[in-house]
């Protein structure tokens, strides 16, 4: 028995500078194996301090209180959505230096609509139908999308095209998302691991841009049916010990919305609703307005991490996940709902099953993390009024649009059918130059005129002419400034549109839910918080951009940051 605990003790010594060695940091001086950026879609910045007392010690709060965490990150431009967002978190960059302005936007010559993460030439994989889009009721031009994922239309370099500069490159470049541009964009133009969600079958696919059939392992992630374990369930509120009302708001609150096919209702529980007795379209379209799809990207993003070996081979990799769920749930229920209060701490718990996984799969001190999230959102309108904040209403864009087209023809006498507008009203507004040249004006002068007529109407902020917008000249006007930002001369209209501050832009006055894409606070504020080797802790108050994320993103990899990126601030380490 003394031999035994002798040998034992011998071994144990042996092996303790061996566990040490695994287990110290990596020096400053080299790259992590894994960097990760995480989005959380709609994740507005006031809501890690808002409920930080409620998320446990190893998801939110291993970013604020062992990392960095800056309180006030913004995006310095005004057009704040998705596809926006995603571009400028990779590119460091604003949308006048990547171009990806919008989501949607027109051709300025034809009218023809263009999305920001497809091309015509490419399908997706697996093969699948188009669906036809419906006409606009105000004679706009519409064009039925085709074509699938690409991500052609960025014109600066990203993070990715720095890590991986040439396609035959060794390391490798993984991006996920509910969303195709949430997977699309981060991923960059060299991205070869790129996957996203497909809300009508339940399955996660490709385009031919990256490869011509699913990798195997994808596959078999499919086959599994693992959207379907939601199916006759219902979504509950996680934390019954909480006081819901006093943390969030009232639930069944006016301007909330209901759901997919009206019917996941305005106060929990929510149900996932189908047409038929098996999970079809509908149901996934309801699972998708829940907290259980950012799980399935997430049981999806960590099977890649292990499959594909990710931060665990010689060289390093790049992983950008795009949690979508956070943002279909906040623009059907409002920011101050029990939802968005009840996703959140399923944020919280995503998180820690992330760090826990990779803490195993590539070691704690091998990898580094930024969060951060594409937009913010606007208050409900109806919420607003009751704290007082009288200007906030819906904005019927529908007839806005229409008295637009009327006041247009009548002062350019134009016939009853010309088509002076080519979209209906939103941020980015487009006029039809033919229309306009045929009855002996330009549209230099029409957009005066719109502008003029805009500012006049109810719920209308700022409008901004694309003379002003193209302009180099010094400007004090900040939302100009930010609307420059915005702006892109191969791709933008000839107006931007600001609703005025706590107005949305909706299809009618009795519209509900909300929506984001202006230069106010709660649009342009989002989490800019870094774990990794090195990072000083602590909370930072002053105001930062949050387009930084690309070039810490590039230190941590030892990487040079795409040539427009926002610089590293100076206390991250």
């Amino acid at each position: 028995m003394l031999y035994f605990t002798r040998t034992v003790t011998v071994f144990l010594l042996l092996m303790t500078p061996m566990v040490a060695m695994a287990q110290t940091p990596a020096p400053a001086n080299k790259p992590v194996k894994l960097a990760v950026l995480l989005v959380f879609d709609q994740f507005r910045g006031d809501y890690p301090l808002r409920w930080k007392a409620q998320f446990g010690p190893d998801g939110l709060n291993r970013f604020l209180d062992k990392g960095a965490w800056y309180a006030n990150a913004h995006y310095p431009y005004a057009l704040t959505v998705t596809g926006a967002g995603h571009a400028s978190l990779v590119a460091g960059a604003s949308p006048s230096v990547h171009g990806i302005i919008s989501n949607d936007w027109h051709n300025p010559v034809n009218g023809e609509e263009v999305y920001c993460a497809t091309a015509e030439r490419y399908q997706r994989v697996p093969a699948a139908s188009v669906v036809e889009q419906k006409p606009s009721v105000t004679g706009a031009v519409v064009k039925k999308r085709s074509g699938s994922g690409s991500p052609e239309r960025l014109l600066a370099p990203t993070l990715g095209d720095s890590l991986r500069p040439k396609s035959d490159s060794p390391s490798k470049i993984a991006s996920f998302s509910l969303k195709d541009r949430g997977a699309i964009l981060p991923g960059g133009i060299h991205g070869n691991i790129i996957y996203w969600w497909d809300s009508e079958t339940g399955e996660f696919v490709t385009s031919n841009y990256y490869r011509d059939s699913v990798a195997g392992w994808v596959s078999e992630f499919n086959a599994g049916k693992p959207a379907n374990r939601w199916f006759g369930t219902t979504w509950e509120r996680l934390r019954p010990d909480l006081d819901y009302n006093q943390l969030a708001g009232p639930d069944d609150a006016p301007g909330e919305g209901t759901g997919t096919l009206k019917k996941q209702g305005r106060a929990f529980p929510h149900p996932f609703p189908s047409e038929k007795a098996t999970p079809d379209k509908s149901y996934y379209s309801a699972l998708y307005n829940s907290p259980f799809s950012n799980e399935l990207l997430a049981d999806f993003a960590m099977e890649a991490v292990r499959r594909e070996k990710l931060g665990q081979r010689d060289v390093s990799d790049l992983l950008c996940i795009s949690f979508s769920a956070n943002d279909v749930v906040g623009h059907t229920w409002g920011p101050d709902s029990h939802e968005v209060l009840d996703i959140t701490l399923r944020t919280d718990l995503l998180l820690a099953r992330i760090f826990k996984d990779l803490d195993s799969l590539v070691g704690k001190d091998n990898y580094a993390v930024v969060l951060s999230a594409d937009h913010g959102v606007c208050p409900l309108p109806e919420r607003a009024r009751t704290r007082g904040e009288m200007t906030a209403m819906r904005v019927d864009a529908v007839k806005l649009s229409l008295g637009l087209v009327s006041h247009l023809r009548k002062t350019f006498k134009l016939d009853e059918k010309a088509k002076p507008l080519i979209n209906t009203l939103d941020e980015n507004l487009y006029l039809n130059a033919k229309v306009f040249a045929a009855a002996g004006t330009t549209v230099e002068v029409a957009r005066e005129e719109a502008a003029r007529w805009l500012r006049t109407q109810e719920g209308i902020g700022r409008v901004f002419t694309r003379d002003q917008l193209e302009s180099t000249a010094a400007t004090d006007d900040g939302l100009l400034r930010q609307a420059r930002l915005s702006f892109h001369r191969a791709s933008s209209g000839d107006l931007v549109v600001l609703p005025a501050y706590g107005c949305l832009f909706g299809a009618s006055p009795t519209a509900t839910g909300t929506s984001h894409g202006t230069p106010y606070h709660y649009d342009t504020h989002v989490p800019l918080l870094v774990y990794g080797p090195g990072v000083k802790t602590g909370r930072r108050d002053q105001r930062v951009s949050c387009l930084a994320s690309s070039a810490i993103l590039a230190d941590f990899l030892k990487v040079p940051a795409p040539p427009a990126a926002e610089p590293v601030p100076s206390d991250l380490k």
